[in-house]
């Protein structure tokens, strides 16, 4: 659940302020399937084994291609209310735990889209969070942006949605059911907008600051790292 834009906002902002991934996706050593499969039971190893294949089946198509394949195929795991997931109110689940435990909200799955492309060869330059509000409803949600133009001068960036509601993904301007507030990129940039529906522009950006909340999903992610590290022959699963 989103309850504070900037709150959600600055806390995807650090988590993913960090250096694009460069490394060539690598299979994972049965060790790590063994113990997912012990902690999590037989349905969440078999949920890994199909992620460590769609990554290694689409290393090599079109990255618009990994874009649409990616959304479409994370978009099978169930929206959870974090209440009923994780009995909390505002749970930040890391992307193993939502693809072990099969589902979470928006922004948990959203998280999921951005680490398998990341895993698929795409830059985090090309990726952002987008904490939007669905205009037929008030809803909060959180969606992940692909820019196909990171470089590009504004209004020729090519921005696309990856939307756990919707499989199609549109650009940006075609989903006018959505207000934008704010979009969140790597190294804590952090972009605030203006839109009453039927006009978006920029209001304001600035750089990310630290919150508690998401220093303890830090310390969990660090602590995955170095554990799946282990079980992985030294190498990080890069799903954390």
């Amino acid at each position: 659940m989103i309850h504070r834009a900037i709150t959600i906002g600055l806390a995807a902002a650090i988590i993913w302020a960090g250096p694009a991934f460069s490394a060539k996706f690598e299979p994972w050593h049965e060790n790590v399937f063994a113990y997912v499969k012990q902690e999590f039971g037989d349905e969440a190893e078999e949920r890994m084994r199909f992620v460590e294949k769609f990554i290694l089946d689409n290393q090599d198509i079109p990255e618009m291609e990994k874009v649409i394949k990616t959304n479409e195929v994370s978009n099978h795991l169930p929206w959870i209310a974090d209440a009923a997931h994780w009995k909390e109110s505002d749970y930040w689940a890391t992307p193993l735990e939502t693809i072990t435990t099969f589902g979470g909200d928006c922004e948990d799955i959203a998280l999921v889209k951005w680490v398998i492309l990341n895993n698929l060869g795409v830059s985090s330059e090309n990726l952002a969070l987008a904490y939007v509000k669905i205009k037929a409803t008030g809803e909060d949600h959180m969606v992940l942006l692909y820019v196909a133009k990171p470089d590009a001068p504004a209004g020729q960036k090519e921005v696309y949605v990856l939307d756990n509601y919707v499989d199609e993904v549109k650009l940006a301007e075609e989903r006018m059911d959505l207000l934008a507030v704010l979009a969140l990129g790597t190294e804590g940039r952090i972009v605030l907008f203006n839109d009453d529906g039927e006009n978006r522009s920029v209001k304001a950006s600035y750089t990310g600051r630290k919150v508690k909340k998401v220093e303890d999903l830090l310390a969990r992610v660090r602590e995955n790292r170095e554990k799946f590290a282990e079980l992985n022959g030294g190498r990080s699963l890069m799903l954390e």
